[in-house]
């Protein structure tokens, strides 16, 4: 993961994961505790991606770029554990839907 930073720039380096690890070439590595196998299927890190670049998007939430990533890589976990509990069988669609429940709860 430093390595791969200090190849681009420095820039923050996003691997999706059942736990993703989000770091860059200096400072800490953070292991997002959210998150279960599911998250493997096709879909789910382009949904992570788009939802990345639309936080991103907003200049109040560029301020801490590492906070902003972590967070959203919480929400999709967390998103994808509650969808885990209630059903085993999902797809990328119903975890769409479901990080704006977290949103919801997670602003409370």
């Amino acid at each position: 993961m430093r390595a791969l930073s200090a190849k681009f720039g420095g820039g923050w380096v996003v691997l999706k994961g059942q736990h993703t690890l989000i770091g860059r070439a200096e400072g800490e590595v953070f292991v997002n505790p959210t998150g279960n196998p599911a998250l493997g299927q096709g879909g789910s890190g382009d949904l992570l991606a788009g939802y990345l670049a639309g936080l991103l998007a907003q200049p109040l939430l560029r301020e801490d770029i590492g906070r902003t990533i972590r967070y959203a890589a919480w929400q999709h976990g967390a998103a994808a554990d509650e969808l885990a509990a209630q059903a085993p069988n999902w797809v990328v669609e119903d975890l769409a839907k479901r990080i704006g429940g977290v949103l919801a709860v997670s602003s409370e």
